[in-house]
């Protein structure tokens, strides 16, 4: 390339000499032409002043003396010669173009003087006489002959000193830039490949250099893209500052902590993304002191800890002042469940309580011989047994409940839905009897992919329930659908109000309490049955009405 270079520039260069030398020499030929015009013009003037009809040969002869390369001619009326400086010819000169166009400068051939010639022509009226004055062209063509010659060695020298100093200042002009491509190159890890200054290796270089800083940035631009996926993946929010306390770094679940739009924490200080002066003199402390601390923070109904750690990293370091990390763990479910089993085992401790208390109370009323009487021992007997039972029925569900919670539960197989729902209401035969509960079926039956005592549990809590708090004389509508595959128990009881129903599945909760333990409720059925589904991808939901009754659909 660097040789196209310089040809080019050569051939704009001679191009441009020719172009000047053309011209210079048209300029010259039209000028010197000019100038011989008006010297024959002139010497035809003087001619004219000096003829005074006699002295012909005279005024010729001077002339012709003053420059010999000057004809004069003088010419009669009727086309003849009458003198002439150079040679007499007998051939009627009226047709030549100078005697037609009398005053004008013609150019011509000369069959006389066999050479190119400028003619003028005069008329002198009282003498009759033509007067001519030529000149041959061989001045002008041979200056012009000159003019090119020495025009084409001067632009032959010019093109030898401009192509050696083109050639000198590119050299010079490609060092530099070679250096710098050597430079990129062992940037991207790539030796050079070109040798000497021809420019056409040292731009497949530089495309070469351009392509692999292109797949550079790409990579480092994937590897951002990675870094920032797995960043705003992480469960916890991160938070680096750098030392001046900006904010360099921040995934996605810190800003959705703070409830800001990353681009207005990027880049500013952390005291406008958190008010709270705790963290605040925590952070400040940390990037002060190399060491480590939690605090808490709360936004809204969430409640969070923030571990702020000193970061010793060049790239968070300013003025050899520490950085910060900042890890935030969202911490309200284990809040909510460190409350649960609070009140669980307030709960547990409550209800296993009470019937133990009645339990000890009638057996020191029948053993210190406080009642004595045959029909109040049995009394006591019977509803100690009662409590008894209650107190066995609490802890095996407090079991099964812990089992469910830790899902530990059987291996799971097609069970039938039908033949589940008989098997209980077929338990609770005498029951619905007594209290002349008619329960009406719907069946589609189908399999629902789940433990044999899962699903028991499930659907007999649902039908215990819907016969425990129904009317007497009331009624059960049970449906199984197949080609939906959900179960639907529907009862006439005695209802839930709606201020109670986003509360029925928490563990020991009542909507009545006194009712409740009449019936011989623990509390803890609804938490048996929305674990179940929970834990088996089930969905449970309830419809119900104060005095009317209520209705749970259970979807597979």
């Amino acid at each position: 390339m660097k040789k196209r270079y310089i040809l080019f520039n050569a051939v704009i260069l001679v191009s441009a000499l020719i172009i000047f030398l053309v011209v210079s020499v048209f300029i010259v030929l039209s000028t010197n032409t000019r100038n011989m015009e008006s010297e024959i013009k002139t010497y035809l003037s003087i001619i004219e002043e000096e003829y005074d009809g006699t002295n012909m040969k005279k005024c010729a002869d001077n002339i012709h003396d003053a420059n010999e390369k000057i004809r004069v001619t003088f010419i009669s009326s009727d086309g003849s010669v009458l003198y002439d400086t150079s040679e007499i010819t007998e051939s009627n000169h009226l047709s030549r173009p100078e005697i037609e166009n009398v005053g004008t400068v013609t150019h011509r051939y000369s069959s006389t003087t066999n050479v190119n010639m400028f003619y003028v022509a005069s008329y002198i009226p009282s003498n009759s006489t033509y007067i001519r004055v030529s000149m041959p062209e061989t001045s002008v063509t041979d200056m012009s002959y000159s003019l090119i010659w020495s025009g084409l060695a001067t632009i032959v020298v010019i093109s030898i000193i401009s192509f050696l100093a083109i050639t000198l200042m590119t050299n010079k002009a490609i060092e530099p830039l070679k250096d710098e491509v050597s430079k990129l190159s062992s940037i991207v890890g790539e030796a050079p490949e070109y040798t000497g200054n021809d420019i056409d290796k040292l731009s497949f270089q530089i495309d070469k250099v351009r392509d692999l800083i292109e797949d550079k940035i790409s990579s480092v631009e994937r590897e951002k893209k990675k870094v920032d996926y797995i960043i705003d993946n992480i469960r916890q929010g991160l938070i680096i500052l750098n030392g001046n306390g900006d904010i360099i770094i921040i995934n996605k679940m810190a800003c959705d902590i703070l409830n800001k739009d990353r681009k207005d924490l990027l880049d500013k200080n952390y005291i406008y993304s958190f008010i709270n002066n705790d963290i605040s003199n925590t952070i400040d402390k940390c990037m002060n002191e190399n060491y480590s601390q939690n605090v808490g923070y709360r936004n809204g109904e969430r409640e969070y800890i923030i571990n702020v750690s000193t970061l010793d990293a060049s790239f968070v370091k300013n003025n050899n002042k520490y950085g910060a990390v900042l890890f935030i763990y969202d911490i309200t479910e284990e809040k909510k469940t460190e409350k649960m089993k609070t009140d669980f085992f307030a709960n547990a401790s409550h209800e296993l309580k009470s019937p133990l208390t009645s339990i000890i109370g009638y057996q020191q009323m029948i053993s210190q011989g406080i009642i004595d009487d045959k029909k109040e021992i049995d009394d006591a007997i019977e509803k100690t047994i009662k409590e008894a039972t209650r107190m066995d029925q609490i802890i095996t569900e407090m079991l099964e409940l812990s089992k469910l919670e830790a899902n530990n539960s059987e291996e799971k197989t097609n069970v039938s839905l039908v033949k589940a729902t008989e098997d209980i209401l077929n338990s609770y035969d005498s029951v619905l009897k007594n209290r002349n509960i008619k329960v009406i079926t719907n069946y589609s039956n189908f399999e629902a992919y789940i433990s044999n005592n899962d699903l028991y549990h499930l659907l007999r809590n649902l039908i215990d329930n819907a016969i425990k708090y129904n009317k007497d004389n009331g009624s059960i509508n049970i449906t199984i659908d197949s080609k939906n595959r959900f179960f639907e128990i529907c009862d006439s009881g005695i209802g839930i109000s709606s201020i109670h129903l986003d509360r029925i599945y928490e563990r020991f909760y009542r909507v009545d309490k006194a009712k409740s333990k009449e019936k011989g409720g623990t509390g803890l059925g609804l938490a048996i049955v929305k674990h179940i589904c929970t834990n088996n991808n089930i969905k449970i939901t309830v419809e119900s009405e104060l005095g009317v009754g209520t209705k749970f659909i259970v979807k597979f």
